[in-house]
C-alpha cells in the first residue's frame, strides 16, 4: 500500500482530510504567506475579531485604564 493509497482510504473513513501539496521548489516564506492567505479567507470570525481589536486600540491609547492608586 502507498501512501497515497492510505491517504485515500483514511479520507473515504473520514478520519483524515486530504494533505496540501507542496510545489517543489517552494520557499519558506512561499509556504507561510500561503497559509497565512488560506487561514484569512477562511476565518471570517477571526478577522472581525481583528478588526474590533484594532477599532478598540485607536480609542484606548497605551496606558489608558486604572491609573488609581499609583503611589
Amino acid at each position: 500500500m502507498t501512501v497515497d493509497d492510505w491517504y485515500e482510504q483514511r479520507q473515504r473513513q473520514g478520519i483524515v482530510s486530504t494533505p496540501q501539496r507542496v510545489p517543489a521548489g517552494a520557499s519558506d516564506e512561499e509556504l507561510k504567506k500561503q497559509q497565512q492567505e488560506t487561514e484569512e479567507e477562511d476565518d471570517e470570525e477571526a478577522l472581525q475579531k481583528a478588526r474590533d481589536w484594532d477599532d478598540w486600540k485607536d480609542t484606548h491609547p497605551r496606558g489608558y485604564g486604572n491609573r488609581h492608586n499609583m503611589g
